[in-house]
């Protein structure tokens, strides 16, 4: 990384008229609304992704997979995606590419992999098709699934089921491989990642059996059953929890986001999991609990493509108060030793709506050089907010070289 302060922004939730130090009212209305509650959830999915100038994002409707795109008139939707794919679970991670998308869908017991492909012509239409079904090593339940596709072009999709982590491998997206088992005897709530890391992928993953947060990696060009040997990010001290989203910057820098289960005021409800390109890790609490009454949850990282900024966010919400209860979204910056401050408000719900917003999702990949930095979240009855953090970045970059 550059030898600079990273600002980094953080997400919260609550009632009030509040305005950035620029003077921006950041009350808000949603930018588009779904026949389904809470349509940016599902740990640690990525659904939205830059392609073209544009922001792009996959959403379930009650039907299936829904695909939108950002323009200047607004968020608008191609239905013919939510069409072809009608029946398929839309809770989905995205990976995408420059003209087309491939995403895991996870259903109770199973999931899909369909691919989405964006023609050349005049007039934008996607085209929409499955291309593979797959299931857990015995018949047991998926929470949830992610994607990534490795060095090599292959295709790799993690998810823990039957208190296994497993990972599938498919050269073509077409035709999969019956599943690896990386990891076994784990608690039944906890829940894995795949993400790209230097010279390979990783398998990430919660064990509260043993209070652990763990890794796996396999090699570029290694045979797919060819992994290397775990390695304790963290232990003890109620490490683990099944909160985890990751990051890589372009230096090779890996950003993990995860909650603990400390649980306790005044002590960091997160950890910032950071691997360093020559593979040592660090680890730094964060969003110290302000009370019981305070549930602060599911963060997520995002990187910058110039290295220089690094985002991570989460929902919180005040139970002291009835339901809907507190909501805001915030951020803050952190330096090299990752040392949280300056929080910044950065997106308030409108009060009138009594909209109880969290699940905050970002894009897999780096935020451009050029173009907003959006990230979604949504509420119960469907409706989807969004923030450009681009311009909160620019004042956290500002003060760092004050």
């Amino acid at each position: 990384m550059k030898n600079k302060l990273i600002p980094v922004l953080f997400f919260t939730i609550g009632w009030s008229f509040p305005t950035n130090e620029v003077g921006i009212n950041l009350t808000s209305k949603p930018v588009f609304q779904l026949d389904y509650p809470f349509p940016t959830a599902d740990k640690p999915q990525s659904k939205l992704w830059y392609s073209e100038n544009c922001w792009w994002a996959l959403l379930p409707r009650s039907t299936g997979p829904s695909l939108w795109q950002r323009t200047e008139e607004g968020w608008n939707e191609y239905p013919e995606v939510a069409d072809k794919l009608k029946g398929i679970s839309g809770r989905a991670d995205v990976w995408a590419e420059e003209h087309q998308v491939t995403v895991v869908c996870v259903a109770d017991s199973s999931l899909t992999v369909c691919r989405l492909m964006k023609n050349s012509g005049p007039m934008v239409k996607w085209e929409s098709k499955v291309l593979a079904q797959l299931n857990p090593p015995t018949p047991s339940s998926i929470e949830t699934a992610t994607i990534a596709k490795d060095g090599k072009g292959n295709w790799w999709v993690a998810a823990t089921t039957g208190l296994k982590v497993c990972a599938w491998f498919s050269e073509d997206g077409n035709n999969w491989e019956a599943p690896l088992v990386l990891g076994q005897g784990i608690d039944e709530d906890d829940i894995c990642s795949v993400t790209t890391v230097k010279d390979g992928i990783g398998v990430i993953w919660s064990d509260q059996v043993r209070d652990a947060l763990l890794m796996r990696k396999h090699k570029n060009g290694s045979p797919r059953e060819v992994w290397e040997k775990e390695e304790i990010i963290d232990i003890g001290n109620n490490t683990a929890d099944d909160h985890i989203n990751t990051s890589l910057s372009p230096d090779q820098t890996l950003w993990i986001a995860t909650k603990n289960s400390v649980d306790t005021p005044g002590k960091p409800q997160f950890v910032l999991r950071v691997r360093s390109a020559n593979e040592k890790w660090t680890n730094k609490g964060y969003c110290a609990l302000e009370s019981r009454m305070n549930r602060p949850s599911r963060p997520i990282v995002i990187a910058s493509e110039d290295n220089s900024t690094v985002l991570t966010g989460y929902g919180n919400n005040d139970r002291s108060v009835p339901y809907p209860y507190n909501a805001t979204i915030v951020f803050s910056s952190i330096d090299l030793s990752f040392n949280v401050t300056d929080p910044q408000v950065v997106i308030f719900p409108d009060p009138e709506l009594k909209s109880f917003v969290q699940n905050v999702t970002g894009p897999k990949f780096p935020f451009p050089v050029n173009g907003p930095w959006i990230v979604l979240a949504s509420d119960s009855k469907g409706r989807v907010y969004e923030a450009d953090l681009r311009d909160f970045s620019k004042i956290q970059n500002k003060k760092a070289n004050d």
